[in-house]
């Protein structure tokens, strides 16, 4: 049994280009993005959505190296910059959708979206629904960003799902076996955020215990995990 958990230390994400993964659930998104100039797009501007731990993060990380874009934060200086003349190659904006609801972002991002339209500067964002979803006030912007590309990121496949287990285990410095690997591709949630969470609470529990992560250990770790979870849903 886990007594405690260790803080979690940092751990060091790799976003390099070789280090990401493709399969049939990012292939779509990786040719828009990786294999295709943004001068190919229907838009200057073009939406990534998909599940948290689908790889987004990463995809965006290797535009924004490829293309030396900046990435941008509602109402940082960007825009005025922007209208200053001072124009980076392209623009990243990650969690777009969490613009939705507040008058100031939303206007903020109208105006962005314009000042980059008409600079020709390619802007992408990303978000975990695609742009018709998001629920906008904002008519204007709403209608603009519907009118853009949107490419969905799927959640993992089989392929994807151990890509991931190898890489998030690597970025804690830990060298799996693949049967622990296999074992859980098999039993797993299939969804980014379940893998994430596997790992840190193996990671977690191999620091307090000393234990090697093998099979049986795993399944020890996360049946008991599994359990104080559902106890802290009975509590609540």
């Amino acid at each position: 049994m886990i007594s405690q958990y260790h803080l979690p230390l940092p751990q060091k994400e790799s976003m390099a280009a070789e280090d990401f993964f493709s399969s049939a659930a990012n292939e779509q998104a990786r040719q828009w993005l990786v294999l295709r100039d943004p001068a190919t797009w229907p838009s200057h501007a073009l939406v990534l959505w998909g599940p948290e731990g689908a790889g987004k993060t990463h995809l965006l990380s290797i535009w924004a190296a490829q293309r030396d874009a900046v990435f941008v934060v509602p109402d940082d200086e960007s825009l005025d910059k922007m209208i200053a003349g001072d124009v980076p190659p392209a623009f990243v904006l990650d969690e777009a959708d969490s613009v939705a609801g507040s008058c100031e972002k939303e206007e903020w991002l109208q105006h962005f979206f314009n000042v980059t339209k008409e600079a020709g500067t390619p802007f992408l964002l990303a978000a975990r629904k695609p742009p018709s979803l998001w629920k906008l006030a904002l008519r204007d912007i709403e209608t603009r960003l519907k009118s853009c590309l949107a490419v969905e990121i799927f959640e993992p496949d089989d392929d994807l799902m151990r890509g991931l287990l190898i890489k998030l285990f690597a970025d804690r410095q830990l060298r799996i076996e693949s049967g622990v690997v296999d074992y859980l591709v098999a039993r797993l949630e299939r969804t980014g955020s379940a893998l994430i969470g596997a790992v840190n609470v193996l990671d977690e529990a191999a620091l307090e215990t000393g234990c090697k992560i093998s099979i049986p250990f795993a399944q020890r770790t996360l049946s008991f995990f599994q359990e104080a979870l559902c106890q802290e849903k009975d509590k609540s």
